[in-house]
């Protein structure tokens, strides 16, 4: 008779959850367009999509450098890369509560440097997650943040281009 003691029970690989942070990128796309003093369908439409690339952009990026920095972590679990970018991305949920509050209760409409700080504090959330699963280099934390940088960078300048 085989007796499992209470921390085996668990043991196996657990499942993160991407779409809260889609969730996320998607408040902060329709955000954007209520800041503006003339609110249209279309750029309302246009923002959740483009919100909706970048976040996907972002994670699947974060996935693959990951899998490409740590060859060795890749070799001993292959969802390594996945569970840290979703444990990490999802210190995007109080920017997001943030930003919505600050909208909606003090009237402000700066809502894209939430988003910027909170991609940038995600990602490097999820850098500081695949040093803790046994990464020893800092390329971890440089290269999450520079992709997190450029990202919300190039997110703000197409944000102007919206109609």
């Amino acid at each position: 008779m085989e007796i499992k003691s209470g921390d085996t029970l668990n043991s196996g690989p657990k499942k993160v959850l991407l779409w809260p942070v889609y969730l996320c990128f998607i408040v902060f796309g329709m955000l954007i367009p209520v800041t503006r003093p003339d609110f249209q369908v279309v750029t309302f439409l246009f923002s959740v999509l483009l919100s909706l690339v970048v976040g996907l952009l972002v994670i699947k990026l974060l996935i693959m450098l990951f899998n490409i920095a740590n060859p060795k972590l890749r070799l001993d679990t292959c969802e390594f890369a996945r569970e840290a970018v979703g444990t990490g991305m999802l210190f995007m949920v109080p920017f997001a509560v943030l930003a919505v509050l600050a909208k909606v209760l003090m009237g402000w409409n700066a809502i894209m440097p939430f988003a910027s700080a909170a991609i940038m504090t995600s990602a490097a959330t999820a850098g500081t997650e695949v040093i803790k699963k046994g990464a020893q280099d800092m390329k971890n934390m440089i290269i999450p943040s520079v992709l997190a940088f450029t990202i919300s960078t190039l997110w703000m300048m197409l944000i102007g281009f919206l109609p």
